[in-house]
């Protein structure tokens, strides 16, 4: 009876040992197959040439417009946060309002690219000027708003060259700022590659 007992302890733990690894294989599983989906997740031919036009119409690089749009959306036209941010540029109604307001363009329609994105770029040429073309701080406001992001400069003395990602107080803007940066590198490099 003993010897019975010490095979059913050793057993059990055994299985506990391989609960473990299986879920932990199956998450390694998971995480490689989502990274892999990310890392060739493309927009489609008319995005790209919305992309394109907007960009040269704004004055700013086809790699960082592209990558805000990956970072908040994935492509996803109908996309909506549970913030209510709208289309592949995640533009707040009220924001894209006022963007329409300043730059002429039609917000009647956020959900459709041919509006989404022009408005986004106008948008992010605005902050890209406001800031001094200091894309860390451009892109904090993009995702933080301005009235925040003003705030830190005043507040933390940070300097018009503000490179210092890891210094963005929120955690949601500090990884919306990495993301794009990292998505906008890949973005150029393999546009070098090509």
């Amino acid at each position: 009876m003993k010897r019975r007992k010490k095979e059913v302890q050793r057993h059990q733990g055994n299985t506990g040992a391989m609960v473990f690894t299986l879920f932990a294989a199956l998450l390694c599983v998971l995480f490689l197959l989502l990274a892999g989906n990310l890392r060739f997740l493309k927009p489609s031919e008319q995005v790209s040439h919305i992309i394109v036009q907007c960009a040269a119409e704004e004055q700013i690089s086809p790699s960082l417009l592209e990558a805000v749009i990956l970072t908040e959306s994935k492509f996803d036209e109908k996309a909506v946060s549970h913030v209510g941010a709208v289309g592949m540029m995640q533009l707040m109604p009220d924001t894209a309002h006022w963007i329409s307001e300043q730059s002429g363009l039609p917000s009647d329609n956020l959900a459709s690219p041919e509006q989404n994105i022009p408005l986004g770029a106008w948008y992010l040429n605005y902050l890209l000027e406001k800031y001094h073309n200091n894309e860390v701080l451009a892109l904090a406001a993009y995702n933080a708003g301005r009235g925040n992001v003003d705030e830190w400069v005043e507040k933390n003395h940070w300097p018009e060259g503000f490179s210092e990602i890891e210094k963005i107080p929120f955690p949601e803007t500090r990884e919306f700022v990495k993301s794009v940066v990292s998505a906008r590198d890949r973005l150029e490099a393999e546009k070098k590659g090509k």
